[in-house]
Parts: C-alpha cells; sequence; structure tokens
C-alpha cells in the first residue's frame, strides 16, 4: 500500500506507532479502566504484549488488512490511545476500533480522531461502509459512534465474551453515501 500516511486534524495528529511508544501503550492500555471497556485488551497488560503488538501494524497495513493509528496530542506530542480500521477489500468495508487513555477521557479526543479517520476511510480506501461495535456498558463508545453520525444498527446479544462472561455488543454503522450527505449539508 506505501507509505502509510500521517493524519492531521485540529488538536490531534494520527501517526504510526513505533516501538518507543510501546511503554506508553502500556501504561495507558494497562489500567483496568480502558481493559473493561475492551474486548481486546488484557489486565493485567503484561510486559512483551506492545511490543508484540506494534510490531505486526506495518504487514498488517502493507497487506491491506488494517491500519493503525497513535493517537498524539499536537501540542505536547503525547501518545494518548489507539485508533485503526480492520479493512475488508472484497466488501470496501472496515471495522473502526480505538481506546483512549484515562486521563484523556471527556476531551472530544475520540471523536476527533474517529472523524478523521473515517473521513481517510472514505477518501482515500474508497470504502464503502463503516462500522463498530462496543459493548452494551460502554456508554462512552457508542456516543462516540453517534457524534461520528454512525447509525445504530441493533444490539448483538451475547456477541462476545469478555472474562469469561458473555456480552452484548451495540453495532453501529456509517455509508459513504451518508458521511458525503453530512458534509455537503
Amino acid at each position: 500500500m506505501g507509505k502509510q500516511p500521517i493524519i492531521e486534524t485540529e488538536r490531534l495528529i494520527l501517526r504510526p506507532f513505533e516501538l518507543s511508544d510501546s511503554k506508553r501503550v502500556q501504561e495507558l492500555s494497562g489500567d483496568s479502566k480502558v481493559a473493561e471497556t475492551t474486548l481486546n485488551i488484557p489486565h493485567p497488560y503484561e510486559d512483551g504484549i506492545a511490543e508484540s503488538w506494534i510490531s505486526t501494524h506495518k504487514h498488517n497495513f502493507n497487506s491491506g488488512k488494517s491500519i493503525t493509528y497513535a493517537i498524539v496530542i499536537k501540542d505536547t506530542k503525547e501518545v494518548i490511545g489507539a485508533i485503526g480500521l480492520t479493512i475488508s477489500k472484497i466488501h470496501r468495508k472496515a471495522e473502526l476500533g480505538y481506546w483512549i487513555g484515562v486521563p484523556y477521557w471527556k476531551n472530544g479526543y475520540c471523536t476527533e480522531a474517529s472523524q478523521a479517520i473515517i473521513e481517510f476511510g472514505f477518501k482515500e480506501l474508497n470504502l464503502n461502509r463503516i462500522y463498530a461495535r462496543a459493548m452494551d456498558s460502554n456508554i462512552g463508545s457508542w456516543r462516540v459512534m453517534e457524534k461520528v453520525g454512525m447509525k445504530y444498527e441493533g444490539t448483538r446479544r451475547q456477541d462476545a465474551i469478555k472474562n469469561g462472561v458473555p456480552v452484548d455488543l451495540k453495532s453501529y454503522a456509517i455509508l459513504r453515501e451518508e458521511f458525503y450527505r453530512c458534509r455537503a449539508d
């Protein structure tokens, strides 16, 4: 796919992760509050997990499977979270996923990063649909989805297992035509 582009917003830079970010990733995503709100982040977050995760990004990008970004505050250059798209080229769709470190919750950073990567997905990756899922209990996450124009499509009952317990997932999506219609208004 070439070189992964950097995306800038008013307050943020979305850039590829570097191995030097691994300590920060472990620090932020290792917080039990972050792990509680996601399906794929373990707790405790053991040494080596961040390095292993970051080392998959370049291959996944080059193979067109996914694109993962560090969310960085422009002014301070602090990594505050992650955002990405898991891509299905054949169906021209992708799943949006993200997490933000607890000290940065409720500042609109996740909404701002999500808007930017959704725009990137439609304009640069020629996607037709971007969807996301969040645990029913993760109100903050599905509020982000609503703020970026995603439409609620339903709750998938006991669709995943978190710490051995079945959890319901709220499902949201935005279509290319909806994205461009919102931009025209």
